[in-house]
């Protein structure tokens, strides 16, 4: 028996979850689901966004699928779920199945999926004011020769970019690489960075990434984020593995994302030393929560990505085969890609499909 968490958020991440939730206990594997206390009515039960009971229970399920976060709650749900666990590792899938609205005249073929650096980078927000750091710093100039005292008032980010970081996130994108040429993909690394305009920081997750994908015997190549942005609408099926620091990459998956039918379809998983979790790429969108007519197949996507992360692959397969058997289908379409159905309809027709597989 595997066990799962499933932790739904806020907005329509109860209404995905559930969806979800439905289909995988529909599919008659051996899976038993807990929901523990999160979000809002944690807070209200027990006094915290997420308390002890659930951290542990998370800790020691085989999966672990999150909804989607919205206010300060669920963001600490998140931050317990990424930063405190250190899932320092993002893989976001783009992936189109025939039926999928793509805004694209030819997306039949876009798979690859978006290697994310999760922990260093601009993110999670190491900011303040530009007189504390000139008063540490008074010497440190731009390219322009101007230091931080004479750009007056204002603030500051920092970039991190360690050795550490950038070669286990490299590692982590070859080991990808290298499993899906096993299943006849290229084998490719696509790293993407700003190294012409940032050198030292950039250049050295460049650098780091080009060394680590020629070890491992890959085809490897470079594109500067504007660039590598270009690309991927105009040439999504030359992509393979796309390996990124953590902003660029949080930017470039939901363009992806959009080039494969939209943010609704996009699953992802984030990794780390021993610990993973599943969520869709999209947010709460509180605009149509409560309406039951969110799209849960990002959910569904991800809850295959965490299948295979649980040891069953075969299973996460004729799971997202049962997803594109829906969509080359047509019939059952949430208002997302321009049908009628409501949230648990599409879950439903998946499990169909799932069944009569």
């Amino acid at each position: 028996m595997k066990t799962i968490v499933a932790l739904p958020g806020e907005g329509i991440g109860p209404e995905v979850v559930d969806a979800t939730c439905e289909v995988l206990t529909g599919t008659g594997l051996p899976l038993q689901i807990s929901t523990p206390p999160q979000g809002a009515a944690a807070v209200k039960s027990h006094g915290v966004p997420l308390p002890d009971e659930t951290k542990s229970a998370a800790r020691a399920a085989d999966g672990v699928l999150f909804g989607a976060a919205g206010g300060p709650d669920t963001s600490a749900v998140v931050a317990w779920l990424r930063w405190e666990m250190s899932a320092w590792g993002g893989a976001r899938l783009i992936k189109y199945h025939p039926g999928m609205r793509s805004p694209l005249a030819d997306p039949e073929g876009i798979d690859y999926v978006i290697v994310r650096e999760n922990s260093e980078g601009l993110y999670p927000g190491r900011e303040g004011d530009l007189a504390d750091l000139s008063r540490v710093m008074p010497d440190l100039s731009d390219r322009s020769g101007r230091t931080l005292k004479e750009y007056g008032e204002g603030r500051f980010a920092v970039k991190v970019v360690t050795p550490v970081g950038a070669e286990r996130i490299a590692r982590f994108a070859c080991k990808l690489a290298k499993a899906r040429k096993a299943r006849g993909k290229p084998g490719k690394v696509t790293c993407v960075t700003k190294s012409n305009v940032m050198p030292r920081s950039d250049g050295l997750f460049k650098e780091t990434a080009e060394r680590i994908a020629r070890e491992a015997g890959l085809a490897f190549e470079h594109f500067y984020v504007d660039d590598a942005a270009r690309r991927l609408v105009r040439f999504p099926k030359s992509m393979d593995v796309v390996l990124s620091m953590n902003l660029y990459a949080d930017i470039l998956s939901d363009l992806g994302a959009e080039t494969a039918g939209g943010l609704g379809l996009a699953p992802s998983g984030c990794f780390g030393d021993g610990w993973a979790y599943f969520e869709s790429v999209h947010g709460s969108a509180p605009d149509i929560a409560g309406k039951g007519i969110a799209n849960p197949t990002a959910t569904i996507r991800s809850a295959a990505m965490m299948l295979e992360h649980m040891g069953l692959a075969a299973e996460g397969e004729r799971l997202e085969a049962a997803v594109a058997r829906v969509y080359r289908d047509g019939k059952v379409m949430t208002p997302d890609q321009g049908g009628t159905a409501r949230t648990r309809d599409l879950a439903q027709a998946v499990l169909a499909a799932y069944r009569n597989s």
